[in-house]
């Protein structure tokens, strides 16, 4: 089979769909991606296949305007008030634009059998349609359906598209059973016929490690992040509160701050503070105390798959306000508001999420949950022999033998 990966160009968009198209190459199936930017990047960096799709249009440059509106403040309060879907659909609509005919010429070019993506990425659903592909729906976090408003601002810019295009034929859901679904949203355009569970891979790219992140504590390690864009961590700004929530708490602070530019941040930085660019979070986690963060779902879901109690400060008017709500929804830590973030509160939290056994074992809990949820192999597998059965359908129909060598 020939599976066509793809998501908008941003890094945390592509990460989390790694594990299985690593899994679906080592099954001996074929896997394209199809990104730019920094997502493409990380797709090399994988070890996998990537082809450019949106980036002679400048395809990101919609989700930075978007940034921009929800630092802000003028993106809603929460990921599905109206303003804030009308809004996300606009913006994420147009990367969409920006990237379909790419995705489109690559699909036929190559042949493609599925396409696999985030529910965000509403223009992979399309380019499936369009292909006769299956449509894999990847989740990263609560299970949701493509993302209808930047559906429909596709389909409505486009009159050689049709007017409705059908759910994904698979759904993928990483969400552990326990963890309520705060941002859930209907499902108007159908259900996948296939619906799989699968254990969230928390892969967060690759670099290198430096040998103090092996080396034995002296005092409690805490992982500080908000993401790799500027708006979440409002150049610096909010590191810079934490920091000065932790001032007098014995511990080490690492900020990994990826590409965002930090001149907010203290200058010089306290000497208990080590700020990282790229590390691998997963292993820097697993040896570590706690983590305060902007609730990205893939942070989230990470620091719970290490067992880590958290302290969540979610960006108002995104998804990420609901992921924090798990926290205080599982025990396992503390959702705190970056409108009003108050250093002793901060404070609070975090030594809470260092000393509290209660969060600790809360956290523990999720961790077991998440690890006996099917593995990445088994749900390739599964995936496998659905799409098979699908190609083999539509080579029917259309009276053409199996092309020998496929799989």
């Amino acid at each position: 089979m020939r599976y066509l990966i793809t998501s908008m160009p941003v890094l945390s968009h592509l990460l989390p769909l790694v594990p299985l198209a690593q899994q679906l190459v080592l099954d001996g199936h074929d896997v394209l991606v199809a990104t730019s930017g920094a997502a493409a990047d990380a797709a090399r960096r994988a070890g996998l296949t990537t082809v450019d799709a949106g980036g002679s249009r400048d395809a990101r440059a919609p989700y930075d305007r978007l940034l921009d509106i929800i630092e802000s403040g003028n993106a809603g309060h929460g990921p599905v008030d109206e303003d804030s879907l009308t809004l996300h659909g606009e913006y994420f609509g147009e990367v969409g634009l920006r990237m379909l005919d790419d995705l489109l010429e690559i699909g036929r070019a190559w042949g493609a059998d599925a396409v696999v993506y985030p529910g965000i990425h509403s223009a992979a659903l399309v380019a499936a349609h369009q292909l006769g592909a299956v449509g894999i729906l990847h989740g990263y976090g609560s299970p949701l359906p493509t993302f209808e408003p930047a559906l429909a601002h596709i389909l409505a810019s486009r009159p050689d598209l049709p007017d409705r295009v059908p759910e994904a034929g698979i759904e993928i859901d990483v969400l552990p059973p326990s963890l309520p679904n705060f941002a859930e949203l209907p499902w108007t355009n159908g259900v996948p016929a296939h619906r799989l569970t699968m254990r969230y891979g928390s892969f967060n790219g690759a670099a290198d490690v430096p040998r103090w992140l092996l080396g034995e504590r002296e005092v409690p390690r805490i992982v500080l992040t908000c993401g790799s864009a500027e708006a979440q961590s409002r150049r610096g700004a909010t590191y810079r509160q934490i920091l000065e929530a932790l001032d007098g708490t014995p511990c080490e602070a690492v900020i990994l701050a990826g590409s965002a530019q930090l001149d907010l941040l203290p200058d010089p930085l306290p000497s208990w503070v080590r700020l990282e660019r790229w590390l691998p979070l997963k292993f820097t986690l697993d040896h570590s105390d706690t983590i305060v963060h902007h609730a990205g779902s893939g942070t989230v879901l990470t620091a719970f798959d290490s067992g880590l109690t958290q302290v969540g400060i979610p960006m108002p008017g995104t998804v990420s306000v609901g992921n924090a709500r798990w926290l205080p929804a599982s025990g396992a830590g503390t959702m705190l508001d970056l409108g009003a973030l108050d250093t002793d509160e901060l404070a609070k939290a975090v030594v809470a999420a260092l000393t509290s056994p209660e969060q600790r074992a809360a956290a523990l809990a999720v961790r077991r949950e998440i690890h006996d949820m099917p593995s990445v192999r088994e749900v390739a597998t599964r995936v496998s022999a659905i799409v098979a059965e699908h190609s083999a359908s539509r080579q029917a129909v259309n009276g053409v033998e199996p092309v020998g060598g496929r799989r």
